[in-house]
């Protein structure tokens, strides 16, 4: 039985999106590995499932549900928690989670506490804060931090990593990377402790891939965006040769009827304390799709029907301006999402996930 609304993804495009991105890592001069960032998917396990069986075997994920449900579909799979740990769950994340990113002396010591309980060692990066200011210790304190890390032996210092432009808005520049190499650099010297990882960042680092001006050391890239929608996320631009359209969103009709434009009587403000707008277009044919704010955010979707435009929605309802479109109730409609959209869908139980076949992306194709 088919469920609406639901997310339909393409896992050939998704498979291709993930070759384009082996394929330029692998150009640089300097060898660059990158990790796929399932958080957009909730790592879904059909998806997580299909770049298991092409080969990827390491992934990245803001919540220890994720990784949990990673290491039941394939506990040899090498897992990263992006969002520095909670005191609260640090057992879960030394279970769960074999590397963790860091920046809280607590919070290192609470692993080291769990680690040694479990008797076994939890790798961890520490963050350092180069100008986003999100999470990450600055740059004359990380020689303190490294030999308090130093100290514990439950606790594997496997490299450093910053994080640029999910806050802040910083865009990655090689000079910035290179505070970051310089960084392991003094830490190998002062500190006689070589670092394996230097985590230069996101998606927002592909634009100095693209044109071949990462500083070399920089060895790790967590990349969710560039995987799942083919963009960078510095100036949000298209990469050419990936795929922008994965995903798309597909709702039912519910109501199709021709109404005034304007509401009539007098207006106050809508389900989400809102004042609305309207334009008057007349007596036009409005149609209802059964899916909401509660679903995704209205306003980050686009009808795949140029033809076809939003008019606004509430918690469980998108209405549609349909004049001209030959639209009936039970129709399927399609949208295209944004990195939110797909997010708040992907999160949400009361949207279905739907991987295509074979003979429909086929069918598509032709």
């Amino acid at each position: 039985m088919k469920k609406f609304p639901r997310v339909v993804w393409d896992p050939s495009r998704l498979l291709a999106n993930a070759a384009f991105l082996d394929r330029l890592c692998h150009q640089q001069k300097n060898s660059v590995g990158w990790i796929p960032v399932t958080k957009v998917t909730c790592a879904d396990p059909d998806i997580v499932g299909t770049l298991i069986r092409q080969g990827y075997d390491s992934f990245a994920d803001s919540r220890i549900e994720n990784l949990r449900r990673i290491k039941q579909m394939s506990s040899s799979c090498q897992t990263t928690l992006l969002r520095l740990p909670g005191l609260h769950e640090v057992a879960e994340v030394v279970r769960y989670a074999d590397i963790s990113l860091v920046s809280e002396q607590d919070t290192i010591a609470a692993l080291q506490r769990e680690a040694q309980r479990d008797n076994r060692r939890h790798k961890i990066i520490l963050m350092i804060e180069l100008g986003d200011l999100r999470e990450g210790v600055c740059t004359h304190q990380a020689l303190e931090m490294g030999r308090f890390i130093l100290e514990q032996d439950h606790v594997e210092w496997l490299g450093i990593g910053t994080n640029l432009t999910c806050y802040g808005g910083v865009i990655p520049t090689a000079d910035i990377m290179l505070e970051l190499t310089g960084l392991k650099a003094r830490i190998a010297k002062e500190l006689n402790h070589p670092l394996t990882i230097v985590s230069g960042g996101n998606s927002s680092l592909l634009p100095l891939l693209l044109e071949h001006r990462l500083p070399p050391g920089i060895n790790q890239l967590r990349l969710g965006e560039a995987l799942f929608f083919g963009r960078e996320t510095a100036y949000g631009r298209h990469i050419a040769g990936m795929h922008e359209d994965i995903f798309t969103l597909e709702a039912e009709v519910i109501e199709v009827k021709e109404k005034p434009s304007l509401p009539r009587g007098p207006l106050g403000k809508n389900a989400f304390g809102e004042t609305p707008e309207f334009i008057d277009r007349g007596i036009h044919t409005r149609a209802i799709v059964a899916l909401g704010e509660q679903d995704v955010p209205v306003a980050d979707l686009s009808p795949l029907d140029p033809d076809i435009s939003i008019l606004g929605g509430s918690s469980d309802h998108l209405i549609l301006d349909v004049t001209g479109c030959d639209i009936k109730v039970g129709d399927v409609l399609s949208f295209r999402m944004n990195y939110r959209a797909l997010l708040y869908a992907m999160t949400s139980g009361y949207v279905g996930k739907y991987k295509l076949t074979e003979e429909e992306i086929g069918s598509c194709v032709s």
